[in-house]
């Protein structure tokens, strides 16, 4: 049975729930706007934007029905209609959270209207909210009556899942090898870890103890994406490489996400693992993330982290960008520097933050021989050199990395965990955080929502 939940940020949840609350116990009203992205086992619901009603367009607000005036609802028709996106209708209740057979009926009528402006594969649901909570349901094209969703995922400084079935998650087996966890985030803290399906996208110094401790800690799905494979100087860093790893003849034994994956299931071995030896920017290994409850970013390319930073905002996916580097001469350290940044809808990008250079992103997207060439020239940026790397450094950050994972699934950290970038300096043993002012006219507010209703940057 297909299932059917809804992506949505903390501040634009508070923001529809303040607006269709506020008048209470009158009813109110609300859109969005959203788009929607095919998944496995059904459609995920993105919440791009809310959109007020001004009152003026409100004809009839009692406690029992309320009606907008046509020029509210054809507004919103030439909303969804420019720019090419679904429609979510949000009312309230004063008690309780059952549709009424007028909500039927309205929405019933309303969805058949917008049929008529919107993609084919534009959603249109609804949601009601009452002082006991939120409730919701879509309207398919070929269905005359609604189907109930199944989950609201709500994304801020934690995720919060609002399970709208009537089975319960709470009763799912959980092992006693992780009792000590249980001790410190709870059986529901666990649960939690053992339900979210991750990416990992880059599988060197960062990504590969990423993909360990998150074996560990009881992670049961994977989507693992890196193209390379590994050569000696791997042996000193990245983790499931042994002396006779780095001695295969066999490429595909070789190949970074093949180890990784052996090596989790090593750990778990019921572990679901979806590997992919390409590059994020192929269309086939981007496609492979849009399901996922986090992704971790742990490339070194700039084109890559381009790609996954707009499925972040696009899909409304978590992620987590790991760096680190180290500058040395002739055997000197002068610069060890590890940083992390939360991506999400209600936070900068890594545009915003200036971290990705458009240049660099140009000079890795050409092919190898013109690019040698190209450097030889002066032309673009050498980006093909040997930085130094260090496993203290690397493990030191990743292990920061999951542990910010954990604040994402059971907020541990409070207030505290609205965490926009850790910095950690190696050589001053310090860490500081930093935050940076959303560019408004920046690519990730563009595609925020929008789902499979706008084309990826991505190749064949």
């Amino acid at each position: 049975m297909k299932k059917y939940r809804l992506k949505i940020t903390e501040q634009d949840f508070t923001q529809l729930r303040d607006l269709v609350m506020k008048d209470l116990p009158l009813e109110n009203g609300a859109f969005a706007l959203a788009g929607s992205a095919s998944v496995a086992n059904g459609t995920d619901i993105l919440l791009r934007r809310p959109v007020e009603v001004p009152k003026e367009l409100v004809l009839v607000q009692e406690e029992y029905h309320l009606e907008l005036s046509s020029q509210a609802v054809n507004g919103l028709i030439s909303l969804c209609e420019s720019n090419q996106l679904g429609v979510i209708f949000c009312h309230s209740h004063n008690f309780g959270l059952q549709y009424s057979p007028s909500d039927d009926f309205g929405e019933q009528r309303l969805a058949t209207l917008f049929r008529n402006f919107i993609p084919a594969n534009a959603p249109i649901a609804s949601l009601l909210f009452s002082p006991e909570g939120v409730t919701g349901r879509v309207w398919l094209a070929d269905q005359p009556a609604p189907t109930r969703l199944t989950e609201i995922v709500v994304v801020g400084r934690y995720t919060h899942r609002i399970n709208l079935e009537k089975k319960s998650t709470n009763d799912l087996p959980v092992d006693q090898i992780y009792d000590r966890q249980i001790r410190a985030f709870g059986i529901v803290g666990q649960r939690l870890i053992a339900r979210t399906k991750v990416g990992i996208v880059g599988l060197g110094g960062t990504g590969s103890p990423v993909a360990e401790q998150l074996a560990r800690l009881g992670v049961k799905d994977f989507v693992l994406v890196d193209p390379d494979h590994v050569v000696p100087s791997n042996l000193s860093r990245v983790y499931g490489t042994y002396a006779h790893t780095i001695m295969q003849n066999n490429p595909k034994l070789k190949s970074k996400v093949n180890i990784i994956r052996d090596h989790i299931r090593q750990i778990n071995p019921q572990a679901n693992v979806l590997y992919l030896q390409k590059s994020v920017v192929t269309k086939e290994a981007a496609e492979a993330l849009l399901d996922r409850d986090t992704i971790f970013l742990c490339t070194d390319e700039h084109w890559g982290r381009s790609v996954v930073t707009q499925i972040a905002y696009q899909y409304i996916i978590p992620t987590i960008n790991i760096g680190a580097s180290i500058t040395s001469t002739d055997g000197r350290i002068s610069n060890a520097l590890g940083v992390i940044d939360i991506i999400r809808p209600d936070l900068p990008c890594l545009w915003c933050k200036h971290f990705l250079r458009s240049e660099r992103i140009a000079a890795e997207s050409v092919p190898q021989d013109y690019r040698n060439a190209q450097q030889q020239e002066g032309y673009i940026d050498v980006i093909d050199t040997e930085a130094p790397s260090v496993v203290s450094l690397t493990s030191t950050i990743a292990s920061m990395a999951v542990s910010l994972f954990l604040q994402q699934l059971t907020d541990f950290m409070g207030p505290k965990g609205d965490i926009s970038r850790l910095n950690y300096n190696l050589l001053d043993n310090e860490i500081w955080r930093g935050r940076t002012n959303i560019n408004p006219g920046c690519v990730c507010r563009k595609v925020k929502g929008f789902g499979n209703l706008k084309p990826l940057p991505t190749i064949e």
